[in-house]
C-alpha cells in the first residue's frame, strides 16, 4: 500500500452537524461523495470520483482496524471506529465511521460509509490507542467490528462487549433468575 503524503499533523474541524458520506463499488472505488465530505476531504469531484476510498486514509492508522474493517464488510457485517483521515493538503481530521454492505438481490454490490463527527475525549483515547497498535506495543489487543478487544487469555473479558444488546439485557435477568431458582 501506498504512503498518502503529504501529512502536516494539523488537525481540520469540520462542523459537528455534518454528515460525511459515499459509496464505493466492491473493490472500495467511491462512486458517490456528498458535498460534505467533498469539502472536509479537501478533493474536488474529478479526483475522488472512480478511486480507491483509501485515498483519505492517513498513515497514522493502524493496518489492523482496516484488515478488520475489510474482513467484517466481506462477511456482510457493518463496522463501526474511529478513524484518522488524511485531507489532500495532509492535515486530518476525524471521524466516528460507519461503514456497511450495500446488497442489491441478496448480494453484496458495495460499501456505504457514514461519518460524523467525535467527541474529544474519543479522539484523544484512539489517537493514544491507534499509536500503541502503530509502534507495535498492543499486545493482547485486536480489532473486532470496530471494536477494541482483548484476545488469548482474557479474550472472556471481551465476551460481554462483543454479545448482542439483546443478551447483554437477557443475561443479567436469567443469572437472577438461576440464582433466585437455587436459593429455593
Amino acid at each position: 500500500m501506498r504512503t498518502n503524503l503529504p501529512v502536516t499533523q494539523h488537525e481540520y474541524q469540520f462542523p459537528g452537524a455534518e454528515t460525511l458520506l459515499s459509496t464505493t463499488d466492491t473493490a472500495s472505488h467511491i462512486s458517490y461523495a456528498n458535498a460534505a465530505f467533498m469539502r472536509t476531504s479537501g478533493f474536488a469531484t474529478e479526483e475522488l470520483m472512480g478511486q480507491p476510498h483509501n485515498l483519505v486514509r492517513h498513515p497514522d492508522m493502524p493496518v489492523e482496524a482496516f484488515a478488520d474493517m475489510w474482513r467484517s464488510l466481506k462477511e456482510g457485517q457493518s463496522w463501526t471506529a474511529l478513524v484518522k483521515n488524511r485531507r489532500k493538503n495532509g492535515d486530518h481530521y476525524w471521524v466516528r465511521a460507519n461503514a456497511a454492505p450495500m446488497r442489491r438481490n441478496g448480494q453484496i454490490v458495495g460499501y456505504l460509509s457514514v461519518r460524523t463527527k467525535p467527541q474529544r475525549a474519543e479522539i484523544e483515547a484512539a489517537d493514544e490507542l491507534y499509536r500503541r497498535f502503530k509502534e507495535g506495543r498492543a499486545p493482547g489487543l485486536a480489532f473486532h467490528r470496530g471494536l477494541i478487544v482483548r484476545t488469548g487469555v482474557m479474550r472472556l473479558v471481551s465476551a460481554l462487549q462483543l454479545m448482542p444488546a439483546a443478551w447483554r439485557v437477557r443475561l443479567p435477568l436469567l443469572l437472577v433468575g438461576a440464582a433466585m431458582g437455587v436459593a429455593l
